[in-house]
């Protein structure tokens, strides 16, 4: 299937995301929220609404699958930490031949029901590392996306970037989603003598590694990355998907969020498509 001339509209979308949501939370039991929680004790099962997150979410996947499809073909699609694998469960069932990634090492056996049904339904699953310097034998996809990934990660970004760059095909596209840091609640906070960052408390009481956010990113920092990495960007989105609806609403329940929302470098997430920069590239930018 050519799936760069395949039109999914939205409402095709939402209907095929739904779905997959509500078939990975058949598998999910207390025993895999408190083994993902070692390492992160923010995720323990009295702080967090999973299927809350999960529903939230389809307005970051949407926003990640139209702006990689109107920027190329995406027959073949690698999500690097695809976690509960609801997307890539998604992508899958809208004709995308999609693989992802996760590192095994930080999983129990508990997870392997979950993802013994992704691997029937199509869903290929590469235990793997992305911060580890370690390629996937030679393998390219049209697209590799990292969606709330790269702010869990503590060290040089340069290693990351550079497996994701391994595995993308020559024309293929890159795209990064990550947390604002600047999100207007977060300028709040701080504001009001509150880090915007995951408290010291949640990092103590985790197991090392603590796989939290080590990092929150603004669009600039992301431009940055991507011209170390000499990588182009070819489209940029900033977005709230934890505070939607229509407007009077959302103004009712928050007026200065509503409002502070116009302005893209006070939204909730960042995202990024990104392409490699050829020789050609490269020369105009050092002569600029």
């Amino acid at each position: 299937m050519d799936t760069q001339k395949v039109l999914v509209s939205r409402q095709q979308f939402q209907q095929t995301y739904f779905r997959s949501i509500e078939d990975v939370l058949r598998f999910w039991t207390p025993e895999m929220q408190a083994e993902i929680s070692r390492h992160n004790v923010g995720w323990r099962r009295e702080r967090t609404d999973f299927k809350g997150y999960l529903r939230n979410s389809e307005l970051r996947y949407w926003v990640a699958f139209d702006m990689v499809s109107r920027n190329g073909a995406l027959n073949t699609w690698c999500d690097i930490g695809g976690f509960f694998g609801a997307y890539s469960l998604t992508l899958r069932r809208l004709g995308v031949a999609v693989a992802m990634t996760e590192a095994l090492k930080y999983y129990s056996d508990s997870f392997s029901p979950l993802f013994a049904y992704l691997r029937q339904e199509g869903v290929e699953i590469i235990d793997h590392d992305p911060f580890e310097n370690i390629s996937l034998d030679g393998r390219h996809f049209d697209v590799v996306s990292a969606m709330a990934v790269l702010e869990h990660y503590p060290h040089s970004q340069k290693r990351f970037l550079e497996f994701m760059r391994s595995i993308v095909a020559p024309t293929g596209r890159l795209y990064i989603e990550v947390p604002n840091v600047a999100f207007w609640p977060r300028r709040w906070a701080l504001l009001k003598g509150r880090s915007p960052l995951p408290p010291a408390g949640d990092i103590y009481q985790s197991e090392v590694p603590f796989t939290g956010h080590h990092h929150e990113y603004t669009m600039q920092e992301l431009h940055q990355l991507a011209a170390l990495a000499e990588l182009r960007v070819v489209e940029e989105e900033s977005f709230n998907y934890s505070f939607v609806g229509p407007w009077i609403k959302r103004f009712i329940s928050d007026p200065f969020l509503t409002l502070m929302s116009y302005r893209p470098s006070m939204r909730e997430c960042l995202a990024v498509v990104l392409s490699r920069c050829t020789d050609g590239m490269k020369r105009d930018e050092e002569h600029a």
